[in-house]
């Protein structure tokens, strides 16, 4: 069994906003568990608790109730820390640094070595792209620009968790695809990486793992390899004719399309058997039968309007 990088047991987290300190409940008993060299999505709608939940990893924030722990060590501890790579959504570099005079300086915050800190500048850039504008400030650099930096900076000291919070936003589809290269990469490397993202394609793409968190609370935990399938099945019927239409529809069978000389139906498990008998004492030959998957899109739409349970 892989050992548990992130365990968050119990957490809720409640904030006080306004004049009048009304409350606000951003975290409401999340249970997490991230194991070691995965790549796990982390998403949900605005204002669901994504944020906070990093913040809450990363020891930033302390939770009302529940524990946090980061390698088995208490979140926000100076050990915890010095194994993660973080990159914010918001990046904000002081813009009169050059983009190699920046690094160096996270490097020294980050304890590195000075030894190795300028090889691993030139690395680092050069990995995200920005080799040709090391010696150009960083306030003249474009949002993508800033974004990987932002990467650069998350992956200077060699992390062994990379928490990235919409580590693509702004990027252009090179831009992403250059992130989805890297983030493989690093879990090629061993590293464990804890995303949010609202882009779904990148996360289909990179993602072994897809939590999903809703008003607070986690609604989905799915492996992204087995797929999204819905109560249901689709059976291909070959040599489609009017005869075996007029014949199924009396039995209350009607097929959801029709190709030719091949009709698809979907049906319940319920009415999956009934359908294949009458087809096969047709005499028709039967095609594929599946259970159709949903697209990561249709699922997450399913639970962030909350049409299906957690």
């Amino acid at each position: 069994m892989n050992e548990s990088v992130i365990e968050i047991q119990g957490v809720s987290k409640t904030f006080r906003s306004g004049l009048r300190r009304v409350p606000v409940r951003a975290l409401r008993n999340v249970d997490v568990t991230v194991a070691r060299g995965t790549v796990t999505a982390f998403v949900g709608p605005n204002g669901a608790g994504k944020t906070t939940t990093i913040n809450t990893v990363l020891g930033f924030l302390r939770p009302d109730q529940g524990s946090v722990s980061v390698f088995g060590l208490k979140a926000g501890s100076r050990d915890a820390r010095r194994r993660i790579g973080f990159q914010s959504e918001i990046f904000h570099p002081y813009p009169f640094h050059t983009a190699k005079a920046a690094m160096e300086f996270y490097g020294r915050l980050s304890g590195q070595p000075r030894a190795d800190l300028a090889d691993a500048v030139e690395c680092q850039l050069e990995r995200l792209g920005l080799g040709d504008s090391m010696d150009r400030k960083v306030g003249t650099f474009s949002k993508g620009m800033t974004q990987r930096l932002g990467l650069a900076q998350a992956l200077l000291h060699r992390p062994e968790l990379l928490l990235l919070d919409e580590p693509t936003t702004g990027l252009d589809p090179q831009g992403r695809k250059l992130v989805a290269d890297i983030i493989q990469e690093e879990q090629t490397n061993g590293t464990t990486v804890f995303l949010s993202s609202h882009i779904l394609s990148d996360i289909e793409r990179t993602c072994d793992r897809l939590i999903m968190i809703r008003n607070g609370e986690v609604v989905l935990e799915q492996e992204i390899g087995s797929r999204f399938h819905q109560d249901g099945w689709e059976i291909e019927v070959l040599g489609w004719g009017a005869e075996a239409d007029a014949d199924l529809a009396r039995a209350g069978y009607r097929p959801a399309r029709v190709d030719g000389t091949v009709a698809c139906f979907e049906c319940s498990s319920a009415d999956k058997s009934d359908l294949l008998r009458r087809v096969l004492d047709l005499s028709l030959d039967v095609g594929v039968i599946r259970r159709p998957a949903l697209s990561l899109e249709e699922i997450y739409m399913d639970h962030v309007k909350g049409r299906r349970g957690a």
